[in-house]
This record gives structure tokens, C-alpha cells and sequence, in this order.
């Protein structure tokens, strides 16, 4: 006991100094304030791995990593300079750029190489192709990006856009009216309204999803946004943020038990199984893609974004922009960073 009291004394004031030195040297490094699109989900675990695991602190960066409250509230803080940078939905983005003209954001890592926008409906209600949905009851916010969008999916499927019946609801209601089957069908992120739904007991098998961009707008999904004065002054840090979700995704891909204890950092009230399955649609469906494991993270066919923008503007009541106005690669990585592992969804 005397000989544990005495390297206690010799030990602590070297442990303590040796904190102070890590926290000081944390207080050194250039900092990185960040939102996410909405709160603590199994997608966003590519995001707060390089956080708990030390990553970003190799890179020699500091992160603050907090929940948002929606891509079009993301945008407003990272436009406002409440934080640096953000995850939000690319097209939400330009339409604000296009209501914002002095106050643009720009793009800089596309995270989400296809989008989860679409419909989710209930097969019970006799909802099991396109068409199906004429006459419906769909529910969702009025400045939802889904049910702005569903007019340009309805006149490419043959929809009879008039018959339809929209019924307004909060983000947070709309999948518990699915849940409890007084919609027929909700327009949203269908990642998250599957899981929502599945967590209730609504079977899988029981709904149908028409993924936007694989009914005729082949979309991109939400990005990392920030001012053009941040990413040029800032081009090095982005490149390290960027290196660093990298990580995270092959940490995904890798690991999802390492992924999960990672997010209930975060949010310790997290369903495992829930969120682990998350993790694993939202890498089927959005994440991984024949593109991203061939050609790297974040490597954007401008020509595929320059065609959906033309797509969306009248859907938003705005002029097309540009891809280039839209999206940049000069702060990304070297293509060696932003490799991702193989992977292919586990069977079922």
C-alpha cells in the first residue's frame, strides 16, 4: 500500500502534466465546427468514428460534431457562421444559393453519391408500383425536398399528379401517421422512414419504396457545405476533415459494432440493433456505389449533377445552375485518401 501511495505521488503530477499537454495541444489545433443533417442516425457514425477514435486529432485537426434539424436548417447556420462547415442536401442547398445570392454556400465532398429522396408507401394500401400512388393519401412537410420533387417523378411515371391528396404534417409526425397507416405513403429520406417504421413493427416486406433516382432523377444525396471564404481559406483542414470521414466509412464498412459504440457517444439512448441496420441501407443505398468503389469517395460526374440541377430548378422555381456553382473537388484529398474498402450488403 506505502509503495502505491509513493508512485501515486512520483506517478500524478506526470500524468497530470501529461493531460494538460493533450489538452493544450487539442486547444493548438485548428478547429472544425461541424452539424449534421438531422440527429444521431447509424449514417452518421462515418462522422463521429474519426471523432472518438483520435483520427482527426492525427490529421491535426479539432472537431466539434453536433445533431442538426434538417438540411435546410443546416444550411442556415453554415451560411450564418454559426458553424464552419455541415451535412445537408445538395439541392436544398442551390435552391437556397438561388434565394440567397450574396450569401452562396459551395459543396466541397459529396458524401452521399445517390440520394434517399423518394416515396415510401404501404403495400396494404395497394401501393406497389408508381401509378399506384394516383388517388393517394401522401403525407409530408410542406417544404419537404421530397414533395417538391415528386412532380417531376410523377410526369416521368406516368402519375396522375392531380389526384393526388397531400396532407401536411411535421418532419417528426410523418412516419408515425405511416406507422399507424393513416398515410397511404410519405414523401422523405426513405433510409430513415424504413428504419422509423421497422422500429414500430411494421415489417419491411409490408412497404414499397420508390427511390427517386431510380425512377428517372438520378440525384445526389446530401454533401459537405460551406461559405467559398472558408474553403478557400481553410483548404488544407478540409482535406484532413475529408481524409478523416473516409476512415469513418471504411470503419462502417469494417466494423459496425466499433461504428455503433462510436454513435452512442453521442446519443447513449440509441436502439444497436436499429441503428446497425441503418448503417447497412444507408451503405446499400446511398453509400457505397459501383462508382464510389471504383472511381473513390466524393468523385462526382459533373455532367450527371448538371442534369439533375436542370431537372429540379422548375420544381424549385429557380434557374438552373451550374454543376460548377454547385460543386467543387479542390479540397478534396489525393485519390489514395479516398479509397473505400469492398463491400457488398450481407445476405439476408
Amino acid at each position: 500500500m506505502i509503495a502505491r501511495r509513493q508512485f501515486l505521488m512520483t506517478a500524478g503530477p506526470a500524468l497530470l502534466s501529461l493531460a494538460s499537454a493533450r489538452r493544450s495541444m487539442a486547444q493548438n489545433l485548428p478547429t472544425v465546427r461541424f452539424v449534421l443533417d438531422w440527429k444521431y442516425e447509424g449514417e452518421h457514425a462515418q462522422f463521429t468514428v474519426p471523432l472518438t477514435d483520435g483520427t482527426f486529432r492525427k490529421l491535426g485537426i479539432n472537431v466539434t460534431l453536433d445533431r442538426g434539424n434538417g438540411s435546410g436548417d443546416t444550411i442556415a447556420k453554415v451560411a450564418s457562421g454559426a458553424y464552419d462547415m455541415g451535412l445537408a442536401d445538395t439541392y436544398t442547398m442551390a435552391r437556397f444559393n438561388a434565394a440567397n445570392p450574396n450569401n452562396q454556400l459551395i459543396s466541397v465532398c459529396m458524401v452521399q453519391d445517390v440520394s434517399a429522396s423518394g416515396v415510401v408507401g404501404l403495400r396494404s394500401k395497394g401501393i406497389n408500383n408508381p401509378g399506384d400512388l394516383a388517388g393517394k393519401k401522401i403525407y409530408a412537410p410542406p417544404a419537404d425536398a421530397g414533395r417538391a420533387l415528386f412532380p417531376i417523378f410523377a410526369s416521368l411515371n406516368n402519375i396522375d399528379l392531380n389526384s393526388v391528396q397531400w396532407n401536411s404534417v411535421t418532419s417528426e409526425l410523418r412516419d408515425t401517421m405511416l406507422a399507424r397507416r393513416e398515410a397511404d405513403a410519405v414523401t422523405s429520406n426513405t433510409v430513415t422512414t424504413v428504419m422509423n417504421v421497422r422500429a414500430v413493427g411494421i415489417p419491411e416486406s409490408e412497404l414499397v419504396v420508390f427511390f427517386y433516382g431510380r425512377y428517372g432523377i438520378d440525384l445526389y444525396g446530401s454533401s459537405i457545405v460551406t461559405t467559398s471564404a472558408f474553403a478557400e481559406k481553410n483548404p488544407e483542414l478540409i482535406r484532413k476533415f475529408v481524409a478523416g470521414i473516409v476512415h469513418g466509412l471504411n470503419t462502417m464498412i469494417s466494423n459496425l459494432d466499433a461504428s455503433m459504440a462510436s454513435l452512442k457517444t453521442f446519443d447513449t439512448l440509441l436502439n444497436d440493433q436499429v441503428e446497425k441496420s441503418r448503417m447497412v441501407i444507408s451503405l446499400r443505398d446511398m453509400l457505397i456505389t459501383p462508382n464510389v468503389l471504383q472511381k473513390g469517395f466524393s468523385t462526382v460526374d459533373m455532367a450527371r449533377l448538371d442534369k439533375t440541377l436542370k431537372q429540379v430548378a422548375p420544381a424549385f422555381n429557380i434557374a438552373a445552375p451550374s454543376a460548377t456553382d454547385i460543386y467543387t473537388d479542390r479540397y478534396l484529398p489525393p485519390l489514395a485518401e479516398r479509397k473505400v474498402l469492398p463491400w457488398s450488403p450481407p445476405a439476408k
